[in-house]
């Protein structure tokens, strides 16, 4: 026998059989499992924390601005208040993009799904008249909130809007819906950029994270409104993601 058969024959004290490919992908399954339960721990103890110690500040700036008198020291006073506001939303698009995909789609009703984003949109004038019919449609537990997204974007955004008009259509193999407002409109460099995050004069979010939703099962959104006309944003659900009737469901 050569030498370098023998020394391929002899076993290493202490050495381990290779994993499997079926070992392998078991142990980093495990390991992505217990990355993403210590990110959502760190992300909701650190929110809750944060979010505490926020409601403390916003509550002592209160009681400061009853004792107050000068109106200047007033106004600094309002815009720390409006800055905490602001921190208070950025945690709450944090704890969105937290929990997207964290649970399978859902077969929701498009009419009960607008409805709940117009409830969430309370202390508006703006009138939100839901689409007609029984669609469902397959998307992110999430969807409604996408839909508020868009609501509130057209609230803060668009002027003095007095209305929004929600449709849903079958065009050939897919179906659209389309969410019309009668505000300023978006002007034409501007309309793909409303939806990349920290975009605009607020959080920056909002439209961002929507899109974030609805693409989750492979949903797209668009912006084609005339600008100094109105928004139109187009939402497109692909075959299979869509029922003109049908009934809503907890799991995919």
């Amino acid at each position: 026998m050569s030498m370098e058969n023998n020394e391929r024959s002899q076993e290493i004290p202490g050495s381990a059989a290779p994993a499997t490919p079926e070992e392998e992908n078991a142990r980093l399954k495990e390991k992505i499992a217990f990355l993403e339960k210590k990110l959502q721990l760190v992300g909701s103890v650190t929110r809750h924390d944060v979010l505490n110690q926020l409601t403390a500040i916003v509550g002592y700036n209160e009681l400061l601005s009853m004792t107050l008198e000068d109106e200047k020291t007033k106004v600094f006073l309002d815009r720390e208040k409006q800055a905490a506001d602001k921190i208070r939303r950025l945690f709450q698009f944090a704890k969105d993009y937290q929990n997207l995909a964290t649970e399978p789609p859902r077969w929701q009703n498009l009419t009960n799904a607008t409805n709940r984003a117009r409830e969430a949109c309370s202390g508006t004038s703006l009138r939100i008249a839901a689409p007609a019919g029984e669609m469902i449609i397959l998307a992110d537990p999430h969807f409604d909130r996408a839909l508020q997204y868009i609501f509130e974007n057209t609230r803060q955004h668009a002027g003095k809007p007095s209305e929004m008009r929600i449709t849903a259509k079958i065009v050939g193999p897919h179906a659209e819906m389309i969410i019309e407002d009668d505000g300023v409109g978006i002007p034409t460099k501007d309309k793909e950029r409303i939806f990349e995050r920290g975009f605009g004069k607020g959080v920056g979010w909002g439209l961002f994270l929507a899109r974030e939703i609805l693409g989750v099962t492979g949903l797209t959104i668009i912006e084609n409104g005339e600008p100094e006309k109105g928004a139109r944003f187009v939402i497109t659900l692909p075959a299979g993601t869509f029922q003109e009737n049908g009934k809503e469901s907890s799991v995919m």
